[in-house]
């Protein structure tokens, strides 16, 4: 792998952000249905399933916040001021909860040296939930006990909180605010 092809670095953002959505028989496959007293309760997430799921969301963090050094690479190597990547991180608060996130999964909690957010963000409240499929195919999936689905997803659902339990971001708005930010930072100094 070319570590330094900001267009490879992109791609595995785009690949991490799409490995939280779960489709057809995957889908199925995280619902959980039980029945107890003539009442059926479906789940989309077992709590078994958290250290999978953080690390998940983890992968997409780390891949969100990795391409910093990529883009102040670039900069640096056509001999522009890669500083200004640092300038860009510190003026968006996406960005800033993002290398917080990506640092204490590194070094622990809470972070000691570099605090860019200065709200020492948590991942909390993580599990699954069903959505309106953003890859709509109109085919009916359907296993063996009854359960089906159409134009459905299971999507990884968190809460990214501060150090007191405030909520800053929904996890998938944090992502694609994240994402946006930096494809608006690379095609502002025009880096390939």
């Amino acid at each position: 792998m070319d570590y330094n092809n900001v267009q490879i670095r992109l791609g595995k953002i785009y690949s991490s952000v799409g490995e939280q959505f779960s489709y057809g028989y995957d889908a199925l496959d995280t619902t959980h249905t039980e029945i107890k007293d003539n009442c059926i309760s479906i789940s989309f997430f077992n709590p078994n399933d958290e250290p999978k799921v953080l690390n998940q969301i983890n992968g997409v963090i780390a891949n969100l916040a990795n391409i910093k050094d990529c883009l102040k690479k670039k900069l640096e190597h056509r001999g522009d001021d890669p500083k200004v990547i640092e300038n860009e991180i510190d003026n968006s608060l996406y960005l800033q909860i993002i290398i917080d996130l990506s640092n204490q999964e590194k070094h622990g909690y809470p972070l000691t040296k570099t605090r860019r957010s200065k709200k020492d963000p948590l991942i909390k409240n993580v599990g699954r939930a069903l959505s309106t499929s953003n890859k709509p195919d109109n085919t009916r999936y359907e296993k063996g006990d009854g359960s089906a689905i159409m134009n459905m997803m299971v999507m990884i659902r968190a809460d990214i909180t501060d150090s007191d339990g405030n909520i800053l971001y929904r996890l998938d708005d944090l992502v694609a605010n994240a994402l946006n930010t930096w494809e608006q930072i690379i095609k502002k100094y025009n880096i390939t």
